[in-house]
């Protein structure tokens, strides 16, 4: 039978304004003690899938370090601590791209890594928007974003063109809820 482990103590490795790793101290089913290493995230995450009259979804393009690749991505960031989930997914979609979102259906959520984070993601859609405002990106941001039709995010899924976690866990979701096929 699985049984969850017991946590003994938790000591601070590192914390910025991103992330907080602690290193946990456990006592495993089989008594055995075991260092754990966590990624915990303070602020929930967000994404939303915009998708146009024309049935096109909003990407953006932008560098990530970790992977030394520019990748397609959702709009999306972390939810300040004093706003709720929408209004964070409002200020991040407005930031990057000067687009407004008008009505925003949350489609769900999901963990970034169970095995190595507590980090979880919420995925918004937004079909009533306003585009043309003044954007403002972070120090680091340095992005472009266009529209793309279902069918080349599809084919661009199955080539391995993209293959960022918060798309594909949106094209599942939008899909879950009967938004596309």
């Amino acid at each position: 039978m699985i049984q969850p482990w017991q946590l003994l103590e938790t000591r601070d490795g590192f914390r910025n304004q991103w992330l907080h790793v602690t290193l946990d101290r456990v006592r495993l089913p089989n008594e055995a003690h075991y260092e754990y290493t966590t990624i915990r995230r303070d602020k929930p995450g967000v994404a939303v899938a915009v998708i146009d009259a024309q049935g096109q979804l909003l990407l953006e393009r932008e560098y990530r370090l970790p992977v030394d690749e520019i990748i397609y991505q959702l709009p999306g960031g972390l939810a300040d601590a004093c706003e709720d989930l929408a209004s964070g997914m409002r200020r991040e979609l407005r930031e990057e791209t000067g687009i407004q979102a008008g009505q925003l259906h949350h489609l769900g959520s999901f963990w970034n890594n169970p095995a190595s984070s507590n980090g979880q993601c919420h995925i918004f859609l937004c079909r009533d928007f306003e585009v043309g405002l003044p954007t403002d990106h972070d120090a680091a941001e340095f992005l472009s974003w266009e529209w793309r039709g279902l069918s080349w995010v599809k084919a661009a899924v199955a080539d391995g063109r993209i293959r960022d976690r918060v798309v594909l866990c949106a094209l599942a979701y939008l899909w879950l809820a009967g938004e596309i096929d």
